[in-house]
């Protein structure tokens, strides 16, 4: 049996309350594998006995893996290559800058370092842009909403996320 991606909503609600688990665990599980993307189910405080037993034999916190990152050259991009359980392939770009560099109405900008989040929401693309790669191979399917999802916690096991935009 494959594992499902525990972002996948309906599933986890459906399997908890088959498991009689109160469907108001669900977001602290969600929040624990954003925190905490390496760490096991049993290390999720306060779940009901029944909630491990459906994480462990059903679950994993990601369906999808990270293929390849590659950073640029000044440390300020990295791309994610991510395989989808379906294996098709996606990317996502973390951006790193510093908020406070420039000046705003003449003063200087408030702010710090921070990192935005470009995610995928299809594998291809439309559009046919000749110079853009995922142009070039079509469309082929819009991503699950765990799909999107998952961006989000590879990318944060690299860097603390502060902004997503979608590409």
């Amino acid at each position: 049996m494959a594992y499902k991606s525990v972002f996948d909503v309906a599933a986890i609600k459906a399997d908890f309350d088959v498991a009689g688990v109160n469907r108001n665990f669900v977001p602290l599980v969600w929040k624990h594998v954003l925190q905490n993307p390496n760490r096991r189910w049993d290390e999720i405080p306060s779940l009901p006995c029944a909630a491990y037993s459906v994480l462990n034999s059903r679950y994993k916190s990601c369906s999808s893996a990270v293929h390849s990152a590659i950073d640029s050259s000044d440390q300020v991009t990295t791309k994610l290559l991510i395989q989808l359980q379906n294996g098709e392939f996606i990317e996502a770009v973390i951006m790193r800058y510093d908020s406070r560099l420039g000046k705003y109405n003449g003063k200087p900008r408030p702010g710090g370092p921070r990192s935005t989040l470009c995610i995928s929401s299809q594998v291809g693309c439309k559009m046919a842009c000749g110079f853009c790669a995922t142009g070039t191979m079509g469309f082929k399917t819009n991503l699950s909403s765990c799909e999107i999802v998952e961006q989000l916690v590879h990318a944060s096991r690299i860097s603390t996320i502060r902004n997503v935009v979608f590409m």
